[in-house]
């Protein structure tokens, strides 16, 4: 049996044309990540339909909402997506296309009211129906903005036609398409919404406090590709030896991401904490942390341009104090030396 229902589509875009393997990696990350927060600033009962790529399909059934809360559902989805574009924008690590992008994405949203019916196709509920139809054409309009809310004719009849507390500008504009015809509708683009939204709060303050044991190497390749292999979770098991398992955070790299490195039957947590990046000079530190031994230490890795083809890589301990014998951290420095041989063979031969 058909029910009415309000059909509301939030659609993501602006990633496009990325074709190495960490660029399609992290987009994905980064999409699922701000999905997620869609799904999660839902607060007025609509039911998840599905993920249909970038847009995350909901619909509501019974009483429809009034024309208020589904314009302050909207903005909240939109606020809390934005900030969050903000947050990675601040704490990216990586300089990947997809990661240095990303504050480029863009958020519109199509509401429709209409029939639905739910079909059940093995253990998912399905809704369908000519409505559904409609509001997927929707996607494809003239609105001459990335970002906006666009409402139908009949589910501004459903929601109301007047906001108590206006908030926004509404113009009026139809679209035909085939085998449905002319819909109409109104619109408000979200420019002067989104220039509103806080920009989230600095960062606390790193100082590199370097320890006394060093190690260089040089390195026969650009010092972006260094540095991009260096911060490229997913790739440390190809140059550190004696790495069972990298349990990660799923996110592009930023700091604060966590992960943990099975390592010689120890677990070492390793958290991103500082980086700084250009094309000539770049550092990047870790924290790490050894619960088995009891040993907390900051790694710093320092990279150096030589030339178009050559980078300079100083890596730096500061052992946070630890009372370790000195034959044990020789013992460490002698394995991270192992370590950059092999971490230079992959910057040569095969970089992130």
């Amino acid at each position: 049996m058909a029910e009415q229902a309000i059909i509301l589509i939030p659609d993501i875009s602006g990633f496009t044309g990325f074709t190495s393997a960490t660029e399609i990696d992290h987009a994905a990350h980064i999409i699922t990540e701000l999905l997620e927060l869609i799904v999660a600033s839902n607060l007025t009962d609509f039911t998840l339909a599905e993920i249909e790529g970038d847009a995350v399909l909901f619909y509501r059934k019974g009483e429809p909402l009034r024309r208020e809360q589904l314009i302050d559902q909207c903005l909240r989805m939109f606020s809390n997506f934005h900030r969050q574009l903000m947050v990675i924008e601040r704490d990216t690590v990586c300089q990947c296309g997809a990661c240095q992008t990303a504050s480029n994405l863009t958020l519109k949203f199509i509401a429709h009211f209409g029939y639905i019916k739910e079909i059940k196709v093995a253990q998912f509920v399905k809704a369908t129906g000519i409505d559904m139809i409609v509001a997927h054409r929707l996607l494809k309009n003239d609105v001459g903005s990335d970002e906006y809310i666009l409402m139908t004719e009949p589910c501004c009849d459903a929601v109301g036609h007047e906001d108590a507390n206006p908030k926004l500008q509404w113009a009026k504009s139809s679209q035909s398409y085939d085998a449905i015809g002319n819909v109409g509708y109104v619109f408000a683009t979200l420019t002067d919404h989104k220039a509103q939204i806080p920009q989230p709060p600095a960062p606390p303050r790193f100082v590199v406090e370097k320890g006394d044991d060093n190690l260089e190497v040089v390195i026969n390749a650009p010092l972006r590709a260094v540095y991009q292999t260096l911060v490229n979770v997913d790739k440390r098991p190809d140059w550190l030896e004696g790495v069972d398992t990298i349990n990660r955070e799923m996110t592009s790299e930023r700091i604060n991401m966590r992960h943990n490195c099975v390592f010689h039957g120890m677990t070492l947590v390793n958290t991103a904490v500082y980086r700084d990046f250009s094309e000539n000079h770049a550092r990047y530190s870790e924290k790490v942390e050894i619960q088995k031994i009891n040993l907390t230490l900051l790694a710093h890795y320092e990279m150096e341009a030589l030339g178009e083809a050559s980078t300079r890589l100083n890596f730096n301990v500061n052992w946070m104090g630890a009372k370790l014998p000195a034959a044990n951290k020789q013992g460490m420095m002698a394995g991270q030396a192992t370590n950059f041989e092999l971490f230079k063979h992959v910057c040569e031969t095969n970089p992130a």
